[in-house]
């Protein structure tokens, strides 16, 4: 295992007020013991704009104490570097991104939903209402799949562009079972085989490309979809982004899923993580035959909060276009239940832009927050936190 920062705060990273004192303690940790580090340097940015740099050190028996404060709703983002007593970085030692909040059952969507949103969307979901089912490709897969389970790869006709692209994966026992729709995280690739005990996953790439490309398909795939959803010129309008045809084709692919002849005619999750919960979000939005919705590390949220002064994140800039796909402002016509968890060290979705996703929720609901996790990493001693 190695070396890493062990964070914790004098009450629930969750639950200061604003203007109220956090204080932290820091210790370096290996193998489940604390240990010494000569140098660390530090830095706390809060979503009220103030910004603090320090360096210090730490003990098997003492801490770094680090304390600020924020001054309005918002997240603090703790950063360590570890370092020798030469100030070089130690190899082999895990950075510390944590936060604490203040407030955040207040932190608000910093925009509001455009006048034309319903309409936009309405005509999305009657284009595809009005798209007969059509299979251009199924093709059961048997090498590598687990035991129990048959796996195919399949392709729905979209209305337009590329078609929905996924692999469903059905236990092999007879019988009737939830389906589970699930969405990736940002990535050029396809779906793959996702098992899950007595249920049906459909997991569907983002792109409508191959699931299984040769390697120059992959090729030419990652040349012509390269920093896809990031044009600022096709972000101009709702109409030319690139998620308008994937939005098409998830949707397409939820109407073809309750077609699976092993489904119980009554659960329906959408489910995902970090892109994937922006999909399934945007999913339970516009499909009423959801009935749960499951996400992890959400993102595209409040994506115009960075100019209200809020950490920023991984995403593309806030543009007209995109304010239709804001996952939090498809997360007001969401209807079914939601869980979400999410990690306190996560700044390629900030805390702030999670948090202005679960106040906007009106449905039962349910937040989970690990602290010192990163956007895809989990600390070796994690500590989780319910709001």
């Amino acid at each position: 295992m190695s070396k890493y920062f062990k964070f914790s705060s004098n009450k629930s990273p969750l639950y200061y007020t604003c203007g109220e004192e956090m204080t932290f303690e820091i210790f370096a940790r290996e193998d489940g013991k604390s240990i010494s580090c000569e140098q660390i340097e530090w830095e706390i940015s809060g979503d009220d704009g103030k910004c603090q740099k320090g360096t210090g050190s730490c003990t098997a028996d003492k801490p770094l104490i680090l304390s600020t404060t924020v001054d309005r709703p918002g997240f603090v983002h703790v950063i360590c570097y570890p370092k020798n007593a030469g100030g070089d970085a130690i190899k082999d030692f895990q950075i510390l991104d944590a936060s604490a909040g203040a407030d955040i059952a207040h932190i608000e969507y910093h925009d509001k939903i455009p006048d034309d949103f319903d309409e936009y969307w309405a005509e999305i979901e009657k284009t595809v209402e009005n798209s007969p089912i059509k299979i251009l490709y199924s093709k059961q897969i048997t090498e590598g799949v687990k035991d129990g389970f048959k796996v195919f790869d399949v392709r729905i006709k979209a209305p337009s562009g590329r078609p929905a692209s996924g692999c469903i994966t059905v236990p092999a026992a007879e019988g009737k079972y939830p389906i589970r729709l699930l969405f990736n995280g940002y990535t050029i690739g396809g779906a793959t085989p996702n098992y899950y005990e007595n249920a049906i996953t459909a997991n569907f790439n983002a792109h409508g490309i191959e699931n299984f490309p040769t390697k120059a398909q992959q090729k030419q795939y990652e040349t012509e979809l390269k920093e896809y959803g990031f044009s600022n010129e096709e972000n101009k309008s709702p109409y030319t982004t690139y998620f308008h045809n994937m939005m098409i084709r998830n949707l397409i692919a939820a109407k073809y899923v309750r077609t699976i002849p092993e489904w119980d005619n009554a659960n329906f999750i959408a489910c995902g993580g970090s892109q994937g919960a922006f999909q399934a979000t945007t999913v339970a939005a516009h499909d009423e035959g959801v009935t749960f919705l499951d996400i992890d590390i959400p993102w595209f949220c409040d994506l115009n909060g960075v100019n209200k002064g809020y950490m920023k994140g991984w995403r593309p800039d806030y543009a007209q276009g995109l304010r239709y796909f804001d996952t939090v402002a498809q997360s007001s016509r969401v209807k079914c239940p939601v869980r979400i968890v999410a990690k306190l060290g996560d700044y390629t979705c900030p805390p702030s832009t999670v948090m202005a996703l679960y106040n906007t929720f009106k449905t039962e609901k349910s937040i989970q927050f690990v602290q010192s996790a990163r956007h895809l990493e989990w600390p070796p001693e994690a500590e989780k936190f319910t709001f």
